[in-house]
């Protein structure tokens, strides 16, 4: 089970949301919050962060934006086979094949309906091995959510 969330997303709010739904899920899991980009890069380059089983990404943030977090990410030896998912209110078809160009594992739009959010970070939480080939079975069965792979 991944147990181990780091969130980059200025909006508090919807931070609140997301490790609302993760406590919701399960309680042992830990969600690390970053404001921005540069806070993320911050905090690991404090080292006093655990490394994370998976990172979600916003893409419009100040000081260092969600594209940016996803290069450094991908260029650090550290961090670069962690799986990022892009997590934006954006549903342009060039931010989703950008994310996937950039190395993220998918692009989830984000939802707001908080049933929705709570039902894709339980296959998140779930899965043993994240992995595409998971996510496009679940897609099948789930159209309400808006996910790219």
């Amino acid at each position: 089970m991944i147990k181990k969330f780091l969130l980059a997303d200025d909006d508090p709010d919807d931070a609140d949301f997301f490790r609302e739904a993760l406590d919701e899920i399960d309680d042992s899991i830990s969600c690390i919050w970053a404001k921005s980009g540069a806070d993320l890069v911050r905090k690991i380059q404090s080292n006093k962060l655990e490394q994370p089983e998976i990172i979600f990404l916003d893409i419009n943030m100040p000081e260092m934006d969600g594209w940016e977090t996803l290069m450094f990410l991908k260029n650090s030896p550290m961090l670069q086979n962690v799986p990022v998912v892009m997590y934006s209110t954006s549903s342009a078809r060039k931010d989703t094949q950008k994310a996937l160009e950039l190395g993220a594992l998918c692009f989830y739009e984000k939802p707001t309906n908080y049933v929705l959010l709570k039902e894709f970070l339980a296959l998140v939480t779930t899965a043993s091995l994240l992995n595409k080939e998971v996510l496009l079975e679940w897609m099948k069965s789930n159209k309400a959510h808006k996910l790219f792979v």
